[in-house]
């Protein structure tokens, strides 16, 4: 029978206000407020007399809509700040449900986290100006925090004991579900890599003298790659010359070894490389969208089905997470349906 470790009773499906948008996260935050018009009051809802109000809705939709990166028209908009809303009434009714049951957290675990989350800045002042920029305040950060730990306690106080994966559900899954299991066509190659752009020019130039010395930086990656070419099919040792003349960093150490790759990841055209070669034969130039290559391939495995030992552990954890998500889901409806809940905005 499957024994869940402790860290999978830390299902908190709400996504909160610091986890859901982190407040050191690289998210594009400037500019014009994209909830105009959109008639968002400034209480958006109530959940027995408590007051959620519009400003962290409108940060949320702001920041949704910068990430998402493209134009929403005003049913999209309005439907994303509707999920928004229900999510933090969610939050707020687990928050007053482990208050009334004395689920609370000391202002010495809130710190802790709180600590944990600084050291993601690198220092004082640059943790502070984020705060300033997405318009969150510390108190709302701590109030972040303990909303969190405490939804946290409910959940597993709901999930903890009450499920029970045996060794025959997970056999059945695997053997329902094998062909989702099946792996494809892999290979194992060594490669030598030149890029169109040499890493030290993408790091010290701007992108407005790369675009305009671009013909210029193929033109010399392309007699690079030819003159390493000639090497290999003069009967230079290839982890030597991938050792020096590799910009993969990655594999370049290695002597350009790529360990096992599965068909289809890769480039289409370094895949399509590939399958032309025989063990231990060495390709020509290969061009992609990141340069040129010259492919040696080691050894092939073909298509198969992930042993039932290697999977067991996955499959385990996803029948579990299925089975706490509609525990939780449950538990979630039987809050609301207890509760006072008044909506002013509903997205649609």
């Amino acid at each position: 029978m499957f024994k869940p470790s402790g860290w999978i009773f830390g299902i908190v499906l709400l996504v909160s206000l610091i986890l859901s948008a982190p407040v050191g996260a690289a998210e594009p935050l400037g500019g014009e407020d994209l909830t105009e018009g959109m008639n968002i009051p400034g209480v958006v809802a109530k959940v027995n007399g408590v007051e959620l109000r519009s400003d962290y809705i409108r940060f949320r939709v702001n920041l949704d809509m910068r990430r998402i990166g493209q134009n929403l028209n005003a049913q999209q908009k309005a439907k994303l700040a509707g999920a928004i809303i229900e999510k933090e009434i969610v939050r707020e009714l687990m928050y007053q449900e482990g208050q009334a049951k004395g689920s609370g957290v000391s202002p010495e675990t809130v710190e802790k986290e709180m600590q944990e989350f600084k050291k993601s800045f690198g220092s004082e002042d640059e943790f502070q100006q984020a705060l300033k920029v997405r318009g969150i305040s510390e108190d709302e950060l701590r109030k972040g925090i303990e909303v969190d730990l405490i939804a946290k306690q409910l959940l597993d106080d709901r999930v903890k004991g009450k499920i029970h994966i045996t060794d025959t559900q997970v056999k059945k899954f695997y053997e329902d579900k094998k062909e989702s299991f099946k792996r494809p066509e892999s290979f194992r190659v060594r490669h030598i890599f030149v890029s169109y752009v040499p890493f030290d020019v993408v790091q010290n130039t701007s992108p407005e003298e790369m675009k305009e010395k671009a013909d210029e930086y193929r033109a010399a990656s392309k007699k690079k790659i030819d003159e390493v070419y000639g090497k290999v099919k003069a009967g230079g040792n290839f982890e030597e010359l991938a050792k020096q003349y590799s910009d993969d960093q990655g594999s370049s150490g290695k002597g350009g070894n790529l360990d096992f790759m599965y068909k289809g990841v890769f480039d289409p055209m370094f895949d399509k490389a590939v399958a032309e070669l025989k063990v231990g034969e060495t390709s020509g130039i290969v061009e992609t969208e990141f340069g040129y290559h010259i492919i040696q391939l080691m050894e092939t495995k073909p298509s198969d089905y992930a042993p039932f030992a290697e999977v067991k552990e996955s499959i385990q954890k996803h029948l579990f997470m299925t089975d706490a998500q509609k525990l939780v889901g449950r538990y979630i409806e039987a809050l609301r349906k207890k509760a006072d809940i008044i909506v002013y905005y509903r997205g649609q």
